[in-house]
C-alpha cells in the first residue's frame, strides 16, 4: 500500500528538523514538570523557620526569620504563616537553623512554665556573670537570709526560662543587666521579692 503524499512530506519534514523537533518537544516536557511543580506549591502553606540558630533568650529581628512552603499536611501546630507577628517576640529555647517556630518557642506563650510555677524576673547585679546563663539551665538564687544578717540562698534548683541579651546604655557603652526570666512557685517568687528589696542578688551555676 503506497503513502500518501502528506505524511510522505512530514516524513520528509520530522527527518530535516529532527533537532528541532526534539527541542520542542524537550521544552514542552520542563513545561509540564513546572506546571506540576507550581501546582504542588500552591497547594502547600507558608511556615516561618529559623533562618540562623537562635540563642535562647534573643528578641527576634526580620534577619532571624525566613520563609519556606510545606505541604498542608506537614504544618506543625501553632506554627506562623507570617514572620511579621513574631517581630520583638522573645525566643525561650535555643532554636536551630531551619527549624518551625512555634508559640511554645516563645515568651508569651502558655508553655514557658510548669503547671503551679510562674515566670519571675529578676535583676542579678554582675551583668557580665550573667553572661553564663542559658535557657534550661538551673542556679541557685542568692541574696540577704531572713534575718538579714548573712548572705545565702534564697531559693535553690531554679530553671532558667529566659535570658535576654544584655543592653547597652549610657555615655561610655557601660552594660546594665537585663531582667532574667526563671521559673518558681508563688512561696519562692516571694521569698526572692524580699530579698531583692533589701539587696541586690547573685546566682551560682549548678
Amino acid at each position: 500500500m503506497r503513502s500518501l503524499p502528506a505524511i510522505d512530506s512530514l516524513r520528509r519534514a520530522f527527518r530535516w528538523h529532527r533537532r528541532w523537533f526534539a527541542a520542542l518537544f524537550a521544552a514542552i516536557a520542563v513545561l509540564a514538570v513546572l506546571n506540576v511543580l507550581s501546582a504542588r506549591d500552591s497547594a502547600g502553606v507558608s511556615l516561618v523557620v529559623a533562618a540562623r540558630d537562635i540563642p535562647g533568650g534573643v528578641r527576634l529581628t526580620a534577619d532571624d526569620l525566613a520563609v519556606v512552603r510545606v505541604p498542608a499536611n506537614l504544618a506543625a501546630a501553632g506554627a506562623f504563616p507570617d514572620p511579621a507577628g513574631l517581630l520583638g517576640r522573645t525566643v525561650v529555647t535555643p532554636v536551630p537553623e531551619r527549624r518551625v517556630l512555634t508559640e511554645s518557642d516563645l515568651l508569651e506563650s502558655a508553655g514557658l512554665t510548669g503547671a503551679g510555677k510562674v515566670a519571675m524576673p529578676i535583676r542579678f547585679e554582675d551583668s557580665a556573670a550573667q553572661q553564663l546563663l542559658r535557657v534550661g539551665g538551673r542556679i541557685d538564687i542568692l541574696g540577704p537570709t531572713d534575718d538579714g544578717a548573712g548572705y545565702g540562698v534564697v531559693a535553690s534548683y531554679v530553671r532558667v526560662v529566659a535570658v535576654p541579651e544584655v543592653a547597652e546604655s549610657g555615655l561610655l557603652g557601660g552594660s546594665q543587666a537585663a531582667l532574667v526570666l526563671v521559673e518558681v512557685d508563688q512561696t519562692r517568687a516571694a521569698a526572692i521579692a524580699a530579698a531583692a528589696a533589701v539587696s541586690a542578688l547573685s546566682f551560682a551555676l549548678r
